[in-house]
């Protein structure tokens, strides 16, 4: 008797293993959850000959496509959060109901980046800012508030909000080194406290609401004269799927309650994403739950003036209407590249939100060094406490490395000087760490890298100097 029931045990563990690929081609899920990226059904062999990551990728698209994942992960989700108090998904659950994202969790209870890391990210600012301004255009910088740092009150008991933050710590050194600066976190505090709703419930962004104001905050600080839509008609429907929503409950999501404006736009059009759509749908597909299409976004709007260059992240699509409206040319990518060593723009805007700060010197900016006219310092010697590197591309010479921490300070700014039989030329490198390089320690926070243009001499004398 016993036999039989193992035997029929392991027949039920069998049939319910392969109950999902037997289900597969009549109950495919055809839709990632939350943000993931769409797998595609993968190839035994590519342009290289054989897939040698078949495997993995034929196991990323199963998982995706397996039957009724949606509902199993919901179902999951909702039990561990709503039973059990446990995180799921990266998403954190508040109280009322209120979602937030696990990545803000440092910022919220007070883990900040060191002095010398906050000094980098703005000080890199303060050099995108001189370049932009060097091609006759307007720079501002802006840091969009994480939720949990408007709304401390809907987070969970179990987190204790800390004394500081590195939004906090970066403003004061904004400040102090003259990059210019939109406090988006003290306007929505103040709009907070007169008894608005900014945030949506359910996502990590801001609301129709919050965002007008961030509009209004961004072009006013650059003392552009735009349109007020404070008066203008709005609409509020419980219709918007949350990032949060969808990641924790894919097949349920909850609905935000969103602000919908009753706006009416003078003649434009995009350039980019080029779909064989209407403008107002490509605008829909832009300001709905989906975040399809936006890598980078081009319109003309003959109407307006002025040329606006935006490198944003999700936080700034809610605000696309505004500067549609406003600027003749609105030019916006999610990339960090940061392609403003050109002319032609009026206004330059670097938003970021609160959590990914850091990112701001995760990559050094493709664009050449600023050159200045004079510098004093202490010169570094590559005696290998200190590493200096060159690689030459053309006429651009790539100078690069990580510093001694024991000569960088705090606030210590990094030049490099080029020397030939002509002429000595000076510029400042940014203080970021070029990653991927050999040798190279990539969580240096004494790092930097330069690209010097129109460098000729095939021996030049490489100097770096630390102020």
């Amino acid at each position: 008797m016993k036999k039989y029931i193992n035997i029929i045990y392991i027949a039920i563990f069998l049939i319910i293993c392969c109950l999902p690929a037997a289900l597969l081609p009549f109950f495919r899920s055809e839709n990632p959850v939350g943000k993931e990226p769409a797998a595609e059904m993968p190839s035994i062999v590519n342009e290289n000959g054989l897939n040698g990551n078949f495997s993995d990728e034929c196991n990323l698209w199963f998982t995706q496509m397996m039957p009724f994942r949606a509902d199993i992960i919901t179902l999951k989700n909702k039990t561990d959060s709503g039973i059990l108090g446990k995180r799921s998904n990266s998403v954190i659950v508040g109280k009322d109901g209120w979602l937030f994202t696990e990545e803000e969790i440092g910022d919220f209870i007070g883990e900040t980046l060191s002095d010398r890391q906050i000094h980098n990210i703005a000080e890199t600012l303060l050099i995108l800012q001189r370049c932009a301004e060097k091609n006759g255009a307007d720079f501002i910088f802006t840091a969009a508030p994480n939720k949990s740092t408007i709304y401390p009150e809907y987070m969970p008991a179990g987190f204790i909000q800390g004394s500081t933050s590195n939004l906090l710590l970066l403003e004061k050194e904004l400040e102090r080194i003259g990059v210019n600066y939109a406090d988006l976190r003290s306007m929505l505090m103040k709009h907070k406290s007169d008894g608005e709703e900014l945030y949506l419930k359910y996502d990590t962004h801001w609301n129709g609401i919050g965002a007008l104001y961030g509009y209004d905050l961004l072009l006013s600080t650059l003392q552009k004269e735009h349109k007020s839509y404070s008066g203008t008609n709005y609409e509020v429907r419980r219709d918007f799927k949350g990032d949060l929503g969808k990641m924790l409950y894919p097949a349920d999501p909850p609905l935000c309650d969103q602000y919908y404006f009753d706006m009416s736009f003078d003649s434009y059009r995009f350039i980019k994403p080029r779909k064989s759509l209407t403008n107002d749908e490509i605008m829909q597909n832009l300001m709905g739950d989906s975040e399809s299409m936006d890598t980078q976004i081009q319109t003309v709007n003959n109407s307006a003036q002025d040329c606006v260059y935006v490198s944003r992240d999700s936080f700034f699509r809610a605000l696309l209407p505004y500067f549609v409206d406003n600027y003749k040319k609105t030019e916006i990518t999610r990339f960090r590249s940061l392609d403003i060593d050109k002319e032609g723009y009026d206004d330059i805007i670097y938003e970021i939100v609160e959590r990914k700060l850091s990112d701001v010197v995760s990559v050094r900016p493709d664009i050449s060094a600023p050159e200045v006219t004079s510098v004093s310092g202490t010169r570094v010697n590559n005696d290998g406490s200190s590493i200096i590197r060159t690689e030459r591309s053309g006429n651009d010479l790539l100078v690069y490395g990580i510093l001694d921490e024991d000569i960088v300070s705090a606030n210590s700014s990094i030049y490099i000087t080029v020397k030939d039989e002509i002429s000595e030329r000076r510029f400042q490198a940014f203080p970021i760490t070029e990653k991927g390089k050999p040798g190279i320690n990539e969580k240096s926070e004494y790092g930097f890298s330069a690209k010097i243009s129109g460098v000729s001499s095939d021996d030049p004398d490489i100097a770096v100097i630390v102020s």
